[in-house]
């Protein structure tokens, strides 16, 4: 077997198994034919490999992409969608299951995305930063914080947590039983823990340099 289509099966066959997915089940969501996957998955070897746009339609539902590369070299990469602050709060508002298929649902309808090295959860997800709460500390207005949400990653001491309030996103340092600001707007304060609504811990911090 080839190494393009090592690749392939190889991605393949790990999204099914762990999303759970079957072949059919998957060609349904992506929107293309089930014989395409099938096929190639009965004989990888001799069978018909997908064609570009099937594994671009595929890779969409998925949330990660076929490594073409030397896997040593390069970490697998997938994909965490950037929610708005309306959606942030329902996703919050979600079980596990619901919230991990609100994730793929998201993405599969064009979000704006972040690449990772494959190293977050299914339930990681990323914010765009609405306030000056975190300048001082190199968190920008406008960066986008890629966060897993609590019942993933439990802040520990000193940690940037991201809350959602009624209009806006803030970065705070996390020390209980307060959130710190690190800011130079004097308007930005301490917030008790109790009293914020934390969406998660952040993991990564993107910063376009051209909007």
């Amino acid at each position: 077997m080839d190494d393009t289509r090592r690749a392939i099966l190889r991605w393949m066959t790990g999204v099914m198994e762990a999303k759970g997915w079957s072949a059919g089940g998957w060609a349904r969501l992506a929107g293309v034919t089930a014989t395409n996957l099938t096929r190639f998955l009965r004989d990888p070897v001799m069978g018909s490999v997908p064609s570009a746009d099937t594994l671009v339609r595929l890779a969409r539902v998925a949330g990660s992409e076929p490594r073409f590369l030397d896997d040593h070299a390069y970490a697998p990469v997938s994909r965490v969608p950037v929610l708005t602050l309306e959606q942030a709060h329902i996703f919050l508002d979600l079980g596990r299951r619901a919230g991990e298929a609100f994730l793929e649902g998201a993405l599969k309808q064009g979000a704006s995305s972040v690449a990772m090295d494959g190293r977050t959860s299914r339930r990681a997800f990323a914010l765009r930063i609405l306030s000056k709460s975190l300048d001082a500390a190199g968190v920008l207005p406008r960066d986008c914080v890629v966060l897993e949400p609590l019942d993933v990653l439990t802040p520990q001491t000193g940690d940037v947590v991201v809350t959602v309030g009624e209009g806006t996103i803030c970065g705070y340092r996390f020390f209980p039983p307060h959130l710190m600001p690190v800011s130079t707007d004097p308007d930005c304060r301490p917030t008790a823990i109790d009293r914020a609504h934390v969406a998660g811990v952040a993991v990564h911090v993107v910063r376009a340099l051209r909007m």
